[in-house]
Parts: C-alpha cells; sequence; structure tokens
C-alpha cells in the first residue's frame, strides 16, 4: 500500500470511530434518575435543590432589567416574554424549594433558561455585550449535561452558535470585525467545554458506579445500588404517579443447593434473574437484594391490581430450575410522600413487600400476596 493509500484508510477508520463515538453520545441514556437517587443517598440532595432553586429564581431578574436597563429592540415584546420567563422561573424555583421536579419539567427548565438568555442577547441594543452575554448560555448547558443527554446540550450549543453569529454580523457592520471574531470564539469555547467537560465527569462517575453496583453473578442492581435508584425514580416521580415494589424469594432454593450443588443454584438465580428482567416493563428497576430475594420497583401512573405479583410468579416457574416464587407487592401514591420524607417511606414500603411476601410463603409459596398500605387506603 502506498503512503497516500495509508493516509487515505486511517482517515476513513478514524472517521468510522468518530461517527461511532457521536453515535453513542447521541443516544446515551438520562443522567437525571440515577444522580437524583445518589445525590439524595449522600446527603446532597437539600443543598443541591437550594442552589437550582436560586439559579431558577434569578430569571426574575430579566423584567427588572427590561424596565430599568437600557431600552431594547420591541420593548413590549421583550417585557411580556421576560414577565413569562421570570414567573417560569419563580414557579421553578418553588418547585426545587419543595421536592426534585420531574424529568419532563427539569428539561423545561434548563430550555426556559436558554431560550431567556438568547432572547435577551436578541434584544441588547450593544452588540457587544449581546455576544457576551451569549456566554451565559453555558450555564444552562452545563446543567444538561449534568442530568441529561447529549441532545439537549446540542441544541443549546446550536442555540449559542446561532445568536452568537447574528451578533457576530452586527459587530462587523459596526466597524468591529476583530473583537466580533474572537468574542465568538470564547462564546464557542465556553459553550463547548464547559457542559462537556461536566458530561466527562458525569459519565466517568457512572461507569464507576455501574461497576461497583451490579451483582457479579446475574448483572442485576446490588442492594444499595437498588435502593438509590428507586429513590431517585421516586425523587422524580411526580404527584399523580404510584411507586410499586415487588419481593421476590425463590422457593426451595436451599434445596438445590444442597441436592445438585452451588453451581446449579448460581444457574437457577441467573434463570431467575433473566426471566423477572423480560416480565418486567423497560422502566422497572430490578436488583438482587439477598441470596435468593429480588427487588422490583417501578413508578406508575395507575395503581397495579393485585395480579401484578402473580406475574413474577408464573415468570419462576417456567424456568429450568425446580424453583417456584413467594411474591409480596406493595404501592404507594407518591403525592402522600414529603420530599424529605421520601427514603423512611421507600423502606417502609419495602417492609411491607417483605411482609406480603412471607405471608405467601407460609401459604406454600408459589403465590403472592398485596399488602395495601395506610396511605394508599387513605388516598383512593
Amino acid at each position: 500500500m502506498t503512503q497516500t493509500g495509508a493516509v487515505r484508510a486511517a482517515g476513513h477508520t478514524l472517521g468510522r470511530q468518530s461517527m461511532r463515538w457521536l453515535a453513542a453520545w447521541w443516544r446515551q441514556p438520562d443522567h437525571f434518575d440515577w444522580l437524583t437517587g445518589y445525590l439524595q443517598a449522600h446527603g446532597l440532595s437539600a443543598n443541591t435543590r437550594r442552589v437550582l432553586a436560586g439559579v431558577s429564581a434569578s430569571l426574575a431578574l430579566w423584567p427588572v432589567n427590561v424596565i430599568w436597563g437600557q431600552t431594547p429592540f420591541y420593548p413590549r415584546a421583550a417585557l411580556t416574554v421576560s414577565v413569562l420567563a421570570g414567573l417560569v422561573g419563580l414557579g421553578m424555583a418553588m418547585v426545587w424549594l419543595s421536592r426534585w421536579p420531574t424529568r419532563r419539567q427539569s428539561i423545561v427548565f434548563a430550555m426556559t433558561g436558554s431560550a431567556s438568555v438568547a432572547a435577551g442577547c436578541l434584544w441588547q441594543t450593544e452588540p457587544i455585550v449581546a455576544l457576551m452575554a451569549c456566554s451565559a448560555l453555558a450555564v444552562p448547558g452545563g446543567y444538561v449535561a449534568f442530568f441529561h443527554t447529549g441532545r439537549y446540550m446540542a441544541l443549546n450549543f446550536c442555540l449559542a452558535g446561532a445568536v452568537g453569529a447574528f451578533e457576530v454580523i452586527r459587530l462587523v457592520f459596526a466597524g468591529e470585525p476583530t473583537l466580533a471574531f474572537t468574542g465568538y470564539f470564547l462564546v464557542l469555547e465556553l459553550n463547548v467545554i464547559v457542559p462537556f467537560a461536566i458530561q466527562i465527569v458525569v459519565r466517568a462517575l457512572g461507569v464507576d458506579l455501574l461497576r461497583a453496583n451490579r451483582d457479579p453473578l446475574t448483572g442485576l442492581l446490588n442492594r444499595r445500588a437498588c435502593d438509590r435508584a428507586i429513590i431517585g425514580r421516586m425523587l422524580a416521580g411526580g404527584d399523580h404517579m404510584f411507586l410499586a415494589v415487588a419481593m421476590v424469594d425463590l422457593d426451595r432454593f436451599k434445596a438445590v443447593n444442597d441436592s445438585q450443588g452451588h453451581a446449579a443454584g448460581d444457574k437457577a438465580l441467573v434463570a431467575a434473574a433473566r426471566a423477572l428482567s423480560a416480565a418486567c416493563l423497560d422502566t422497572a428497576i430490578i436488583g438482587r437484594v439477598g441470596g435468593e430475594e429480588f427487588l422490583i420497583a417501578d413508578v406508575v401512573t395507575t395503581e397495579p391490581p393485585h395480579g401484578w405479583g402473580h406475574r413474577f410468579c408464573h415468570a419462576i416457574a417456567a424456568i429450568a430450575a425446580p424453583v417456584t416464587a413467594s411474591v409480596g407487592t406493595a404501592t404507594l401514591p407518591l403525592r402522600s410522600v414529603g420530599c424529605n420524607e421520601v427514603e423512611r417511606a421507600f423502606r417502609q414500603l419495602v417492609a411491607d413487600a417483605d411482609t406480603a411476601m412471607y405471608e405467601a410463603k407460609r401459604c406454600g409459596g408459589n403465590q403472592a400476596r398485596h399488602h395495601r398500605s395506610p396511605a394508599a387506603a387513605r388516598t383512593s
């Protein structure tokens, strides 16, 4: 192969690797649930919410700037939009102070911040001030990099690039081409480096947690990671949602270990993990929380029927291993749980499901029992 051909082949390889990296980055999952659970588990939730409440409330400064600052382009439209953005910001601040928002509310909060900064730049009569103000889009960009996906990062970056380019044109026509292009470079640099640096840290943290939080035999979450993920989902669930949990314990598992050996027991656990995963919705959180115990949780819009647990009994009964399952289920409306009571309510709900599971086991196993919590009874 000639030197030119080798260079061309290397270029094609690098191009394919870059495309694969971009595709993986574009499809990466949202960080919101596991990060909120992580912050809650480490006692950082309340302070984080207070900081973000302050950031949200700062949108209320925009109408103040429109009224008492330099007269913007289209002052009536600027005032109307700024007042609406300020109200959204104050509303989100109240949400942050009381609880974690839902994932959708979080995205709306970030996009409102981006749109507000962009609009403020476009209505600014001084182009150099407007161009420098585009740097503030790194704040919502960093937020979405921390909590959400690359798609929203790309949207925020495109917005910064487009608004910045408009201000560059204004500066060029004003006779300041050097200042225009150096300022534009600074805007693009901040809106790329800050979000990507944050996301690299979050991704590295997520990879380390993933390695530390998986049961090595079944690949399911271990107890600590399962609890953290469920608490995070509760925090982001919303008042109209229900938390449903199922405790699954394998019947006659000890007999399999004693009669066929631990290798057969391990195969039974792996088969049970696969069967339970197949029987759950994609939104469910599944963990191995004991030797032969599994915990399943999901946040749903309607309370699951009492037959929900029987689905897991049937799934375990269908595997090749000579085991069945005793299942206990419990549900709780999230509107009955305050933000500071999430962990306590979750522990109580798991205890209720555990009690129902032992009742199913005392009745012979291979069946399900449902525990109805007092909170659920009061709100139904």
